[in-house]
């Protein structure tokens, strides 16, 4: 059976809906993930291009919308599959591509880096009196941090040259059983 394949029937035990999820069903759908290659996913040839430093960042030399900031590489999302439960995606980023401190309200998420390298920084929000409602959408900047370690984040809106495009998936696709 395919790897993808696996995920899927893996996330559709896991992720039902009004049932929380459980550390053995996460742990099953992490061990499948250690086993996912680019190959798994239609990545191979770019995987191998990318890693030989032959594959261009997409676009890093173009010019913003202003005409005077440079665009970031452009972030390519694959998309595999989306139900009510769960979705199942890749994001594609080009070397020196950054993706915005964002948060994801009342969601489980599982990644795997499949090839390449990844610097990554996670922040657990403060619910602080007055603050924003913790259930929406949040997009933060490093303000501080303060004596006692707490980082301060600002909430901003995600820059106008930052832009996620739809690329083509041609892995297996996964059919509902």
């Amino acid at each position: 059976m395919p790897v993808v394949k696996k995920i899927y029937n893996a996330c559709k035990e896991a992720f039902k809906p009004n049932v929380p999820v459980s550390e053995e069903a996460i742990e099953k759908v992490r061990a499948i993930l250690d086993e996912l290659k680019p190959a798994n996913v239609g990545l191979e040839q770019e995987a191998q291009l990318t890693l030989k430093g032959k594959m261009s960042a997409n676009g890093s030399n173009k010019k913003g919308r202003n005409g005077s900031q440079e665009c970031p590489p452009l972030i390519k999302y694959l998309h595999i599959h989306e139900c009510e439960c769960f979705s199942i995606g890749i994001f594609c980023m080009p070397p020196s591509s950054v993706i915005p401190l964002h948060n994801h309200p009342r969601m489980t998420v599982l990644s795997k880096l499949i090839y390449g390298s990844l610097h990554v920084k996670s922040y657990d929000w403060l619910d602080l009196p007055g603050s924003a409602d913790p259930t929406q959408d949040r997009v933060g900047q490093l303000e501080e941090v303060d004596s006692n370690g707490v980082v301060w984040l600002e909430e901003i809106q995600p820059p106008e040259n930052f832009v996620v495009v739809r690329g083509d998936y041609k892995g297996p696709v996964v059919k509902k059983a």
